[in-house]
């Protein structure tokens, strides 16, 4: 065998698994990364489950098959989802169940304000799909919550926000416990097999997933692409609510032994 022989085949044995190896890398950073979690553990599955069955919960309509987004105000990735991505599950009949909850805060810093605060008690007791569609539709600049009981000055009220704060936690632990890196918007969904799978789905690319296992189609319509009259807070605030139905999901938790 000659030199040049012997230094090409050397080539080759470095070459090769570093090209198969830079592939598959990738094919992981591109591909795999995203894809969403299945969740299997018998002991955390029920509690998973449970949470979503107490939570309050905002739908523009109930169906057969649903989905929760799990949300917070300033999430521009989650709200991206809602505006692009919401149509096509409401186009094939898919119910999705929004979660909204306050930021808690973190070392010293408020990451919520008191006009946020008091509007997500008012979701959370009203689950008033209306209202909730016109937040969303407007800025913090000009969403005052003006009309609305202030959060901070009431304990029921207060304790509203905490429980959609101690949710998210409660929620995430479980999640962490069965290697799910929690990102916003969190989706959560029965698939065909009725397993629990979970997207944390900060980065665009997760989202072809979702769709294509929830069956999911492309839809021109906009479900916060309307105008919102002037006196809305008067005609959807807590005394014009009109609640979204109070039974659980039609998951369910799977047996255990």
């Amino acid at each position: 065998m000659n030199r040049k022989v012997l230094l090409w085949l050397m080539a080759l044995v470095v070459l090769v698994p570093a090209v198969i190896g830079t592939g598959y890398w990738i094919y992981w950073d591109q591909f795999i990364r995203y894809a969403p979690v299945t969740v299997t553990s018998a002991e955390d599955l029920p509690r998973i489950q449970k949470l979503l069955n107490q939570v309050d919960y905002l739908t523009p309509g109930a169906q057969d098959k649903s989905m929760y987004l799990i949300t917070y105000r300033s999430c521009k990735t989650c709200n991206d989802y809602e505006d692009k991505e919401l149509p096509k599950f409401q186009a094939a009949n898919i119910e999705t169940r929004i979660v909204v909850f306050a930021l808690p805060d973190q070392a010293g810093a408020i990451r919520s304000t008191p006009a946020e605060r008091s509007t997500i008690a008012e979701l959370w007791l009203t689950r008033n799909w209306n209202f909730y569609k016109a937040w969303r539709m407007s800025t913090d600049e000009t969403w005052t919550a003006e009309g609305l009981p202030v959060a901070d000055d009431s304990l029921a009220r207060t304790a509203v926000v905490g429980a959609g704060r101690g949710f998210n936690d409660q929620l995430n632990e479980l999640l962490r416990r069965n290697k799910v890196t929690t990102s916003y918007p969190l989706l959560i969904w029965r698939d065909k097999n009725d397993q629990l799978r979970v997207c944390g789905c900060a980065n665009e690319k997760a989202w072809h997933f979702v769709r294509e296992e929830m069956g999911a189609k492309e839809a021109p319509t906009e479900i916060f692409g309307v105008e919102v009259p002037n006196d809305l807070l008067a005609k959807f605030g807590s005394e014009g609510a009109t609640p979204a139905p109070a039974e659980g999901p039609p998951t369910k938790a799977p047996e255990t032994k």
